[in-house]
């Protein structure tokens, strides 16, 4: 063998060597374990990217039912303290006794005179809403459905009042439960005249109301608001 073939075999064999060498000692890239993977902490949700709690029901008021379509009647804003007469109030309301909170709400508890008392199932409410609105027949409409549906939270339904009153009535009624043993029981009669939202509770300190009294009375009064209301349109 002559030199140059000589010293070029051993520069390949040196070069190889190098290879090999750098090829164990180099450093291998780490794979995450199955342990690691799972104890790694997961991202933390600030408090306005967390999603809503999902155990308290978000019911919505029904918007199926058709929206009504009319001239609004009504321009002039209703005194719900003058629409029941003090005869249709002596029947319903023992004592009564007027307050006004809100200008659309009116409201008459029995009250007797100093020095008197009654018995719990003695004591009556009557509240009045009424309230026109001047958008016009289909805000009134939607004002209608919002106050039935909170009318109806606890009964858990209304039926359509019968027979109607105006353009669209319902009525509901509940007694509210717990030991007190006096109610009360509360009836409420809703009605929708044009562009106007007439609203009648009637409660009584009672466990029930077997005989629909309560239910009657809130009807009478309904009818009686809307008739007046009716005939006065303006």
């Amino acid at each position: 063998m002559t030199p140059v073939l000589l010293s070029g075999a051993m520069a390949v064999l040196v070069l190889m060597v190098f290879t090999i060498a750098f090829l164990l000692t180099r450093e291998r890239p780490q794979v995450p374990t199955a342990s690691a993977a799972t104890t790694a902490p997961a991202p933390v949700r600030s408090a306005t990217d967390r999603p809503p709690a999902t155990d308290v029901p978000q019911a919505q008021p029904s918007t199926s039912e058709p929206v009504p379509t009319g001239e609004a009647k009504f321009t002039k804003e209703l005194d719900p303290c003058g629409l029941l007469t003090e005869d249709l109030l002596a029947k319903l309301v023992l004592f009564p006794r007027k307050s006004q909170i809100y200008k659309e709400e009116c409201e008459w508890n029995t009250t007797p005179e100093y020095g008197t008392s009654l018995p719990d199932n003695m004591s009556f409410t009557v509240k009045v809403y009424a309230k026109v609105f001047p958008e016009g027949v289909a805000k009134a409409h939607e004002q209608l459905i919002a106050r039935r549906y909170k009318a109806e939270l606890i009964p858990r339904g209304y039926a359509k009042a019968d027979p109607a009153i105006g353009d669209d009535s319902y009525v509901t009624r509940w007694t509210m439960p717990g030991g007190t043993g006096r109610g009360p029981t509360t009836a409420v009669v809703g009605v929708r005249l044009s562009n106007a939202v007439i609203e009648v509770r009637y409660d009584r300190r009672v466990t029930g109301d077997p005989e629909g009294r309560l239910a009657r009375g809130a009807l009478d009064a309904a009818k009686a608001i809307a008739d007046k209301v009716g005939t006065g349109a303006g």
